[in-house]
């Protein structure tokens, strides 16, 4: 009897040490995974959406905001390099194969190449917003003719051998030839009608999916051209970036993408992420963050997908950022053996992730501007809210003409001089640094100077300048809302 207990004992005991042996190894090929991956996507809701690779330039020629990017049947990948006025090819790994296109206003040139669109024979239409026109290229680059439109053309896709061309008021349908066939152009802000589109993605079925862009709305329109659902709805055309409500969906909804698994992608330019959607008009999922490390974006606009795969314009960023979308219907099961071991590490998993929205932290250089700026209304309303050292956030509340609320934290005084010491700041600066430093989720340190840069990127922390702010405010539709605006007083 004793013997028996002995051996059952032994028995267990073995069995335990196998069961923690095994567990051992999952824990080990667990680690092992995360730590040989690649980057995955940031942001709350990113999933199995890996990061690839960036596209920066070739052979020391950087891009410069493009503002474009498309596949065509290959994989190879095409941009639309705004800043430079020319198109740049890589193939699918991201390898440089050429450049076309001659900068200029004249025929057969380009002088803002926003967005193309490449045939199956290997033609290039590409858009050139700035002279009102496509520019059409054949298969080796060469220019072969303008197409001129009655309004500025802000986008193209191809898609069902038809062309897909967004205006200012809605969206023109041509065949491979570019010549026009029918069209949706009636400006607005109802149901079908349209303000400033610039994106379209197109299911088999013929179904348009458009990022009505000055509308901050998605619509989708089936092939006899009814409306089959509106997600988002304008705003007060005089507050269009300061605007906050419940109801708002976008940022600025700049393009628009459609994968094989039926969902949406979207860029919300101002937000720097995309919000997924699903082809009945579901909201699935955002995902993306502000930064400038890979994964994250900085003032994206556009998009493309092909065969697994999204290529964005990650503008602010002067690069094209390539990802992987989630396995296609059928092979799911795939993508779930590596995650399954993490239900063993459940414990550690329960802590809740509050994903907070934008924070911007001001360092003095840039509250200073600030203050001293007359048109600073714009920058105020968008930010809304700033957190600051203590000092400073007593000296903001009591500028009450700033029009901005302010946090005060307090930062780790040890690292305020460590940060000091190392990069020869200030004591306000390097406060500034270590509280944005600090903060979880997205958050922006807003300063100038070049040393200052220096020490957020070695903090990974992302920074703009004022000017900057300024900038993209102004070139995400702040000009045209007001114009608008104004237009509609006269009426």
């Amino acid at each position: 009897m004793a013997g028996s207990k002995r051996s059952s004992g032994a028995a267990v005991r073995q069995l335990i040490t196998v069961v923690v042996l095994f567990l051992l190894l999952i824990a080990l090929a667990v680690a092992y995974y995360l730590i040989t991956r690649p980057p995955q996507l940031q942001g709350q809701g990113a999933k199995d959406r890996q990061f690839l690779f960036s596209i920066y330039g070739f052979e020391g020629d950087l891009l410069r905001r493009p503002s474009g990017v498309t596949f065509d049947a290959d994989g190879n990948i095409y941009i639309a390099d705004t800043g430079k006025k020319r198109i740049v090819v890589f193939d699918g790994q991201g390898n440089f194969l050429r450049v076309f296109g001659e900068a200029g206003k004249s025929k057969n040139q380009l002088w803002g190449p926003i967005d193309l669109a490449i045939t199956p024979d290997g033609r290039a239409f590409v858009v050139d917003r700035e002279n009102s026109k496509l520019v059409e290229y054949d298969r080796s680059g060469r220019a072969l003719r303008d197409i001129t439109t009655e309004e500025p053309p802000t986008s193209i896709t191809m898609a069902n051998d038809l062309l897909f061309v967004t205006t200012d008021s809605g969206v023109l349908i041509a065949d491979l030839k570019g010549n026009l066939q029918t069209g949706y152009i009636k400006r607005g802000k109802e149901k079908g009608q349209f303000d400033r589109p610039a994106g379209v993605a197109v299911a088999k079925d013929g179904t348009m999916y458009v990022a009505d862009t000055l509308n901050y709305r998605v619509q989708a329109i089936n092939s006899k051209g009814k409306v089959l659902w509106v997600y988002g709805k304008p705003v007060p055309a005089d507050k269009a970036v300061q605007f906050d409500s419940k109801d708002r969906k976008f940022g600025l909804p700049a393009s628009i993408a459609l994968d094989e698994n039926n969902q949406l992608y979207i860029v919300d330019g101002l937000n720097h992420e995309l919000t997924v959607m699903d082809t009945k008009g579901e909201f699935v999922e955002k995902i993306g963050d502000t930064g400038h490390a890979d994964g994250t974006f900085y003032y994206p606009d556009g998009i493309d997908y092909h065969d697994g795969r999204l290529a964005i314009a990650d503008k602010y960023n002067d690069r094209i950022e390539v990802f992987r979308t989630p396995t296609p219907p059928g092979q799911q099961w795939r993508a779930f053996v590596p995650y399954a071991a993490l239900l063993l590490l459940l414990p550690l998993l329960l802590i809740p992730f509050l994903r907070r929205g934008q924070r911007y932290v001001l360092a003095p250089s840039a509250a200073e501007l600030l203050a001293a700026d007359e048109e600073r209304e714009a920058v105020a309303a968008a930010m809304k809210t700033v957190t600051a050292d203590g000092e400073l956030a007593e000296w903001g509340a009591e500028r009450t003409d700033l029009n901005l609320k302010w946090i005060a934290l307090e930062a780790d005084e040890d690292d305020v001089e460590t940060v000091a010491s190392r990069y020869g700041l200030t004591k306000e600066d390097a406060s500034a640094v270590v509280i944005a430093a600090g903060l979880k989720g997205k958050r922006v340190l807003i300063a100038e100077g070049d040393v200052l840069k220096r020490a957020a990127k070695d903090l990974e922390v992302p920074l703009v300048t004022y000017s900057e702010i300024k900038a993209v405010l102004s070139d995400k539709g702040s000009k045209s809302d007001k114009k608008q605006a104004a237009q509609e007083g006269d009426e």
